[in-house]
């Protein structure tokens, strides 16, 4: 059985007033890549990162991050994730470059355990976007192995995404579920939508169900 949630990130002291700059949609709570920190003790680490590309039509300031994933590979349990790094990057010939902004929480926000799990986090650094750039998000929960955690897919953007998996980069033709929200330097907002080590257990870069 695989468990979905959706995370709310927010980014910087703004108001409710803030609009979607850009969004990704889920397609299928059972499409994942890979990204995690595992915590285990003697455990593998920042074994994977997923990452995602997004550009706006105009400058703005990021706020909001929301993104939708999942588990697998192992039981689910509500409150596993002990806490969420969430990263915006340059852009490097088309891959993911230098960091630019990373914002981490502790603990798991009030995860729910009703069904999917909701994560909402107050954080310190917004992000100042420039027009027609090209930048790169991560997102990347910090929890110990078994089980996985994994970024699930969208159909939505140019079908370009990257994975970092136990130090190896892989492009894939895929995107990933998630929405940007914040403000345009005037004070409103911007819409941009690009096309809108365990006994058993086996380390997965991907899952899909057809």
């Amino acid at each position: 059985m695989t468990a979905v949630f959706s995370a709310l990130v927010v980014l910087g002291a703004f108001g409710a007033s803030a609009g979607v700059l850009y969004t990704q949609p889920a397609d299928n709570p059972d499409n994942y890549d890979a990204s995690q920190n595992d915590t285990a003790a003697g455990g593998y680490g920042n074994f994977a990162t997923a990452y995602d590309d997004f550009t706006l039509g105009s400058a703005a300031t990021v706020t909001t991050v929301d993104w939708t994933g999942g588990y697998w590979n192992g039981p689910p349990a509500t409150g596993t994730i002990t806490g969420f790094t969430v990263d915006f990057w340059s852009d490097n010939a088309g891959q993911p470059g230098a960091l630019l902004v990373s914002d981490s929480v502790a603990g798991n926000a009030g995860e729910t355990a009703v069904g999917n799990g909701d994560f909402t986090y107050s954080m310190g650094t917004s992000f100042s976007a420039a027009a027609g750039t090209k930048y790169w998000l991560s997102v990347e929960p910090d929890m110990a192995f078994p089980p996985q955690w994994g970024w699930e897919n969208s159909s939505v953007g140019d079908r370009v995404a990257y994975q970092d998996f136990f130090g190896n980069r892989t492009q894939f033709q895929t995107d990933f579920a998630f929405t940007l929200e914040g403000n345009a330097p005037d004070g409103g907002s911007t819409a941009m939508l690009l096309g809108m080590g365990v006994a058993g257990l086996t380390w997965l870069r991907r899952r899909f169900v057809a």
